[in-house]
This record gives C-alpha cells, structure tokens and sequence, in this order.
C-alpha cells in the first residue's frame, strides 16, 4: 500500500504503513538490547536502545523511502536527483517512553527522518478522551512538527498527531519536532533513525 504525502507547511512529510512483521521484530530486539541510545538522544526517556534491522527490515524501510521520493517527484513538490546511487541508514534506536517521559523540541541529522509506532496501549488512547488531561486539545504522547513563525493565515504546526501502531512519517531530518509527555502507567513504543541520499558525482 502506497504512503501518503503530506504538506501542511513548506516542508513535506509523508505518512505511510510497515509490517506487522517489522513492528514485532522491533519490539522483540529493543526488549533484548542492551545498548543503550539514551546519552547521544534528546529525548527524557530512561529506556531508549539501538538495534540493527533485518535484511528484511531494512529493505522494507528502504521501499518506504523510495515511495516517498517518486511520490513527491510525482507531485512536483521537489525533484529528487535522478542518479540516486543508495540509502545510507544511521543505527536504528528505539524509544520505550514512559509516564511522565517525553522528547523536547529538536531536529536530527542526515537528510530524511523517520519515526515509525509499534505499541499504542489503549489506556494512552484513552487519556486522550478523558479527564486528566486539561485544555484544548489531549495531547499525552502524541508527536508535532513546527515550521516557521506562529502568524495568522500561516500555518507553522502539522500536530499534535495521534501516533498508530504501523504508522511511520518521513520528514526533513531539520524539521523541528517533539513528543508530549503523558500520565498514563503505559509504555508507548516507536523506533527512529535518519538516512542520506547517496548520489552519483
């Protein structure tokens, strides 16, 4: 199935589905390492490790990409160079965030970013509806990106956006980005990583 561009502001971000095999395997392999992330992240998390993919997987997550640059080439919101020679992934990290945990406004290196979402407990869902949360809008554990100047008629913020197992979103590995902490006694489990496009001379 084929992802989904998405351009609320200049920058372009796309939303797309992985596999159930992949989200299985993420979580199996971030439950069994030990290598912790945490110290070269910017998130608040006490449980944040590296993993590697399978050949599977990472073809899986390069398929992804690929679809998301004939995409945006197909809806000339850029044109990618057409003597792309290969994806090159950094570490995969894995971020088992928690109540009170959160990941404060920033961006990432490379040129693309991804965060995929392999385990939403109910119970998060459910704060969303419900009473522990004040204000406008439930916002616990969900991610927003922000683009630009908060002005009238100008829209800077893609978010907050309700995360969902099997979702992954692409985006600029600049664009700023954070997740909100939430009260729920719950782990909330996504992986994340960024890529650069390799070209021809």
């Amino acid at each position: 199935m084929a992802g989904q561009i998405i351009r609320p502001f200049g920058p372009t971000l796309f939303r797309a589905t992985f596999s159930e095999r992949m989200r299985l395997e993420v979580i199996q392999k971030s439950t069994e390492s030990t290598e912790s992330a945490s110290k070269s992240l910017a998130g608040n998390m006490e449980e944040e490790n590296f993993i590697d993919f399978s050949q599977e997987s990472g073809d899986e997550l390069t398929s992804i990409i690929q679809d998301y640059l004939q995409q945006c080439h197909a809806a000339g919101v850029f044109v990618p160079k057409s003597n792309l020679r290969r994806i090159s992934f950094e570490r995969i990290w894995v971020n088992h965030q928690r109540k009170g945990e959160w990941n404060p406004p920033h961006c990432h290196s490379g040129d693309l970013s991804m965060t995929g979402y392999c385990q939403v407990p109910t119970e998060l869902k459910e704060e969303w509806k419900f009473g522990n949360q004040q204000g406008q809008d439930p916002v616990g554990g969900k991610i927003q990106w922000n683009y630009g100047d908060f002005a009238p008629h100008s829209v800077s913020v893609f978010g907050p956006v309700e995360p969902e197992e099997g979702t992954i979103f692409i985006f600029p590995a600049w664009l700023l980005h954070f997740v909100f902490p939430f009260n729920a006694d719950v782990t909330r489990i996504s992986f994340s990583t960024n890529c650069k496009l390799i070209y021809d001379e």
